[in-house]
């Protein structure tokens, strides 16, 4: 399977704190791949150096086959490298439908209106609320709103920082079915989670963060009976 993203020896620190110790991962084009771990571990750090957010060395980071380290977010996004942040970064302002244009900025081709046609299909509470404003959405439609305007970008590789925080059960459910949609669309997903379980289980293949660097990788399936997993992500 051909590498969309590699990660080699990257290090990436704020001020003084080196919140990632030099990790190497990669994740191949069509797969579904997860960053677990507690708190703190480094994983949104992580996914914000993938995406330009950050700055990385330039070698240390590779999106299909090219050094990306430390370029701009915006140019990313046009090579189709699109990061769902953590507390969705909406535009509270603008209406359902506004929000999801923005996603689509990048883009001068005759295919917006059928991807918009193609959003509302995933998330059919965006076309109810089409012209709401994103501010009165509820935390779930908000959620479906971010995943939304990134889809709108035609992302061939999809990092989602926990699609899952903040949300009711029956809420995260939907999500998850939708990011299983979108991945059987092509689209290649990097997904940070911290249920290690719905990660595990939605996934084909897993890293195990702890303190900056990987401690564990492999499987998703095998990573879910591992005991030090079990007891340190899964309650057991």
């Amino acid at each position: 399977m051909t590498a969309l993203l590699e990660l080699a020896s990257l290090h990436v620190a704020y001020g003084g704190i080196q919140a990632v110790k030099g990790i190497t991962l990669n994740v191949g084009e069509g797969e579904v791949v997860a960053l677990i771990g507690a708190n703190g571990a480094g994983k949104t750090t992580t996914l914000k150096a993938i995406a330009g957010m950050l700055a990385a060395p330039r070698e240390a980071i590779r999106f299909d086959g090219r050094p990306i380290g430390g370029t701009a977010p915006h140019r990313l996004a046009r090579a189709g490298l699109v990061l769902v942040p953590e507390g969705r970064g909406i535009f509270p302002k603008l209406s359902v439908t506004e929000n999801l244009a923005m996603g689509a900025y990048v883009r001068n081709d005759a295919g917006v209106g059928a991807d918009l046609a193609r959003v509302f299909e995933l998330f059919p509470r965006l076309r109810e609320r089409s012209a709401q404003t994103g501010g009165t959405l509820s935390g779930g439609e908000q959620q479906m709103l971010a995943i939304g305007r990134a889809i709108m970008t035609r992302p061939r590789l999809l990092l989602l920082d926990e699609p899952s925080m903040g949300l009711a059960p029956l809420i995260v459910k939907r999500i998850f079915e939708t990011i299983g949609e979108i991945a059987r669309g092509g689209v290649t997903i990097l997904l940070v989670e911290q249920n290690a379980r719905l990660a595990l289980e939605t996934t084909q293949r897993a890293y195990v963060m702890e303190s900056g660097i990987i401690t564990l990788s492999g499987e998703s399936k095998a990573l879910l009976s591992d005991p030090k997993v079990r007891a340190a992500y899964l309650g057991e």
